[in-house]
């Protein structure tokens, strides 16, 4: 005999199915019935109705009411038996609960990870906030975009196309970590042109754009603990990947001739990785002069340390040719030492997410069985397309239009920023890349003027957040410059002089705050001071 509890409940007591929703009306029975059990209006053993009554109570097919309680049964929620009524299943009950499982509220927030916390420590809350804001970088003066009016899209597209429509066993089958061969070919002829990178084939790796080659170099070369040389000022996100994988972060200062390798060997002679761009350093723009690459090829070799080449925008070079790569160098044993790292990012669209690293040859087998066992390499058909794009010509071609139009905007900008900013506020003219920095008075909160700026529906970067130094985790002290880190490649040349109007406003009225208020402090300070 049954209980008297667990007599069939009513279906039309709690359950409301409405037609024309986006769910089906089964979809929406599953989700009303699991929902009833979770909550306990059913409770453990109650008896339901059987599949034709159900669908004549609900006025809807016995096929919808059978779909939903196969859906029910197949995740435990209910016990469908043959020739008999579905019954509710057992559910662990919980404190508090009416006989089913209840969700209690975490007694603390979910514990992180030691490297998500020390990631935490690297990217403040604003700077992720931007991120996630989809209008910040396409507002002047966003960094990181290309111009996309000057991409060729409808060749990309047929590109694209093409590719889908002739999709072979192989490329649908691909499953090499290291990416698929005829991309590797193409990037190695391309770089060959332009960098001077002497490899082969079976050196290249494709990865999910440059970040995703740097976090493959942390989590292959570096041990929590190890110490890791970063340019400083440097970008953010590379200090983020060292910091992941756990590693030290030794920041090493730039000047106009790149890194200080001689710093750098003081404070970690024997650091595993030394990460430097070489033909531009970001956010300075600075290159790496031949004495001072000599002198870090040496440090490598007798520290038995490995050089991260990171090659952002070294193809976007307005004062002469591009700078050939450390591995364009004709020097014994470079091509043991050097990992050169590229991107799309910078020269296409971001949202590609496609970039490359040429590994050592002594590395290539270690390194792939890394990217193996983790990510693998991004999808067949951009690479396919992309391969397709580089060696027809058109990849060469954008490259000009888009060094021509980045070096007229730059020249725009700077007259611009001449013409209307304060005397105290300083731009200093990039050889190439797509961003310039601007520096303000000490003493200057740019974290601030950034907020302003936002404010104001201009996008910049704050420069003391590109410097290592004690935010960074390196014991050097390094002081922190204020500044601004302005991107001018995505934008419209009416955009820059409006934006540069608003920078001009922003800067003045905080040069001016600050002023006043030393001022202030001065005045007050003989009156403080013991007699």
């Amino acid at each position: 005999m049954v209980p008297a509890s667990s007599a069939p409940h009513a279906a039309h007591a709690f359950l409301r199915l409405q037609r024309g929703a986006p769910a089906t009306l089964a979809a929406q029975l599953v989700e009303q019935l699991r929902r009833a059990v979770l909550e306990g209006v059913l409770q453990p053993d109650r008896l339901l109705p059987s599949s034709r009554e159900l669908a004549r109570e609900l006025g809807v097919s016995r096929n919808t009411a059978v779909a939903a309680y196969e859906a029910l049964a197949a995740d435990g929620t209910i016990v469908v038996r043959p020739r008999r009524a579905p019954v509710v299943a057992h559910v662990p009950a919980r404190a508090g609960g009416q006989g089913a499982a209840r969700v209690q509220p975490a007694a603390a927030p979910p514990r992180l990870s030691r490297s998500a916390r020390r990631l935490a420590a690297v990217v403040p809350p604003d700077r992720l906030d931007a991120l996630l804001d989809r209008r910040a970088r396409s507002r002047p003066f966003g960094v990181g975009l290309p111009d996309l009016e000057l991409l060729p899209w409808r060749i990309l597209e047929r590109c694209l196309a093409r590719r889908f429509r002739s999709m072979s066993a192989e490329g649908a089958l691909h499953h090499d970590p290291r990416g698929a061969p005829l991309l590797r070919r193409a990037v190695l002829h391309h770089v060959a042109v332009a960098r001077g990178v002497r490899a082969t084939v079976d050196q290249v790796f494709i990865t999910e754009g440059s970040q995703g080659a740097l976090d493959l170099c942390c989590r292959s070369l570096l041990d929590p603990g190890d110490a890791a040389w970063v340019e400083d000022p440097g970008p953010l996100a590379l200090r983020a990947a060292v910091r992941m994988a756990g590693a030290r972060l030794v920041a090493v200062p730039v000047d106009e001739d790149g890194l200080r390798v001689h710093v750098g060997a003081r404070r970690a002679p024997r650091a595993r990785v030394a990460f430097v761009s070489p033909a531009y350093a970001f956010p300075s723009g600075a290159r790496l002069t031949l004495p001072r690459r000599l002198e870090l090829l040496s440090w490598a070799g007798k520290a038995g340390a490995v050089i991260v080449e990171i090659d952002y925008e070294g193809e976007l070079r307005f004062d002469g040719s591009p700078l050939p790569s450390l591995l364009g160098l004709d020097i014994e044993g470079v091509r043991d030492r050097v990992i050169h790292v590229g991107t799309f990012s910078r020269s296409l669209f971001p949202g590609l997410r496609l970039g490359f690293m040429i590994v050592p040859p002594a590395l290539v087998r270690a390194v792939a069985q890394v990217r193996a066992a983790s990510t693998r390499s991004p999808p067949y058909l951009l690479q396919a397309a992309l391969a397709d794009f580089i060696d027809e010509g058109h990849f060469a071609r954008h490259l000009r239009k888009l060094k021509q139009a980045t070096r007229r905007r730059r020249d725009l900008l700077l007259a611009e920023l001449g013409l209307v900013l304060p005397g105290a506020a300083r731009a200093r003219a990039p050889a190439g890349g797509s961003v310039l920095t601007l520096d303000l008075p000490a003493g200057s909160d740019d974290v601030a003027v950034v907020r302003a700026l936002a404010a104001r529906g201009v996008d910049a970067l704050p420069l003391s957040r590109s410097a290592a130094g004690r935010a960074g985790g390196s014991r050097s002290g390094t002081p922190r410059a204020p500044g601004l880190i302005l991107g001018f490649g995505a934008h419209a040349e009416p955009s820059l002089r409006e934006a540069a109007r608003t920078l001009a406003a922003v800067v003045s009225e905080a040069i001016g705050a600050g002023e006043a208020g030393a001022s202030c402090r001065g005045r007050a300070g003989p009156a403080a001071r013991p007699s």
